[in-house]
């Protein structure tokens, strides 16, 4: 999915209002927004993990 980020999408004109076309853009760009959000919540999660795991194990 990586090799897809920067690839920009091709439109076919008149599928959409212009309106539409912009609420679609926004709502892409929320998504994105959570994804992310989710994407550093996890690592944060791991770390968190990552760091309880070490303490048991030198105690």
């Amino acid at each position: 999915m990586a090799e897809n980020d920067n690839k920009e999408v091709t439109k076919q004109p008149g599928i959409l209002s212009q309106e539409q076309d912009a609420v679609l853009d926004l709502y892409i760009q929320h998504l994105d927004g959570i994804f992310e959000e989710m994407k550093m919540s996890e690592k944060l999660q791991v770390e968190i993990e990552t760091q309880h795991l070490k303490r048991i194990l030198t105690k």
